[in-house]
């Protein structure tokens, strides 16, 4: 959570209860006109209350189930940054679509190309903390798949979000698979 919580709002009380509805209005009011911040009104980063580590973790799980669903569904490509400058997002979404693809039933010939490209690409982009992403997004994958989780290979936060978020895309297909 945010330490920057002002101190006229207090600490959030218990969330669901009726104090929690009148806190999380003062509060998303305050982090809209004073704070400037976007993700107030989006539940998925808890409304604004989310530490920057916490808002990356969701960014990377969002991408990570976005990119696979486009893999999955036999999509193009997400664009691929062209400048030498990417961000591990970017890196992310590509190695999750690939991921998809993997999976996709619909088999198409000209995104072949494509698949290559995105490998040339990931190789080339690689560095220490990618390469443990892509670790993660590929083997929580997998794992999924086989509905068993195990224990990630690293401790360190970003492998352990990749490694969860892929784990509950893999689940989501094997379950979905299951002709029970």
């Amino acid at each position: 959570m945010r330490e920057d919580i002002p101190e006229w709002l207090g600490k959030p009380p218990i969330r669901g209860s009726t104090q929690w509805d009148t806190w999380l209005q003062k509060w998303r009011e305050y982090a809209r006109t004073v704070l400037k911040d976007t993700a107030a009104d989006d539940p998925d980063f808890d409304f604004g209350l989310l530490s920057v580590e916490e808002r990356w973790q969701v960014d990377i799980m969002l991408t990570i189930r976005d990119g696979v669903e486009l893999g999955k569904q036999g999509s193009v490509l997400p664009s691929i940054p062209e400048s030498r400058k990417t961000t591990d997002l970017k890196f992310a979404n590509v190695i999750a679509w690939q991921v998809g693809r993997s999976v996709s039933k619909e088999k198409n010939p000209e995104l072949e190309g494509a698949e290559l490209l995105a490998e040339a690409w990931a190789e080339k982009h690689a560095n220490p903390k990618r390469r443990r992403l892509s670790h993660g997004i590929r083997y929580g994958f997998l794992a999924g798949l086989g509905g068993e989780a195990a224990m990630p290979a690293w401790s360190t936060p970003d492998y352990v979000t990749a490694y969860e978020a892929a784990w509950n895309m893999g689940n989501a297909i094997a379950i979905e698979a299951d002709p029970r």
